[in-house]
């Protein structure tokens, strides 16, 4: 699987993670729905430009969840580093882009 479809699916599935998946499906939905909404309003950015606008998701992500960004991009990165069979780095935690920088050119 590619990188970019890799980066994708880490960032829907720590969504998910985070909002929860309970037998309240429709919840989730409509939060996921509402942080993708914000972000292709706010930031012109669909779920499958992440890769590319990176920068643009992560300022969109603050601007919506404020400090609960930096769980979701630990979680992203965590996912990511699993989906691509390797530890993640000490770094990520501190610098999400850079990391994410990184991995897709070692991969």
């Amino acid at each position: 699987m590619k990188f970019e479809k890799l980066l994708i699916k880490s960032v829907d599935d720590s969504l998910k993670d985070t909002f929860g998946e309970t037998a309240a499906e429709i919840i989730y939905k409509h939060l996921e729905r509402i942080i993708y909404k914000h972000l292709e309003r706010k930031h012109s950015l669909k779920q499958e430009e992440i890769p590319k606008k990176l920068e643009v998701f992560t300022e969109g992500l603050e601007e919506f969840l404020s400090s609960g960004a930096t769980v979701v991009e630990g979680m992203v990165l965590e996912k990511l580093c699993s989906n691509l069979g390797i530890e993640r780095p000490n770094e990520a935690l501190s610098n999400f882009l850079g990391c994410i920088t990184k991995l897709k050119k070692t991969y």
